[in-house]
């Protein structure tokens, strides 16, 4: 399979802390790009069982501080991991060198297609 080279995935990223289920999911703290390759790809193309999940590093991507006050994780050390759910859901993981945890929302990797009512 052959990728053009912008194909990218972008994910909110969230502080991991107290406030994170009043967030506005509008507004998240960093966004994290990753380069979606042949081997990342073939890893999000599995489907866990209801009762497993699998965890997937993430060796090339950028961020972006969208809220300031992270701006300085950019220049620190940090690794990032998706994780994938049965459904399939995918959510991501920031960790820190400073401790400090960031993850996305979980993200249907099934898209549903609304095929109208199905009453008519």
């Amino acid at each position: 399979m052959e990728l053009e080279q912008d194909s990218n995935l972008t994910l909110p990223l969230f502080l991991f802390d107290e406030t994170l289920s009043e967030r506005d999911l509008e507004t998240p703290d960093l966004l994290l790009t990753i380069v979606l390759d042949d081997e990342l790809l073939t890893q999000l193309c599995q489907n866990p069982s209801a009762d497993s999940s699998i965890a997937i590093t993430v060796n090339s991507y950028q961020l972006e501080a969208v809220n300031q006050t992270f701006a300085d994780i950019i220049d620190t050390e940090h690794d990032a991991q998706l994780t994938l759910t049965h459904g399939p859901l995918l959510s991501a993981v920031l960790n820190t060198q400073k401790e400090t945890t960031f993850v996305s929302p979980q993200m249907d990797m099934m898209p549903t297609f609304d095929l109208g009512d199905e009453d008519e």
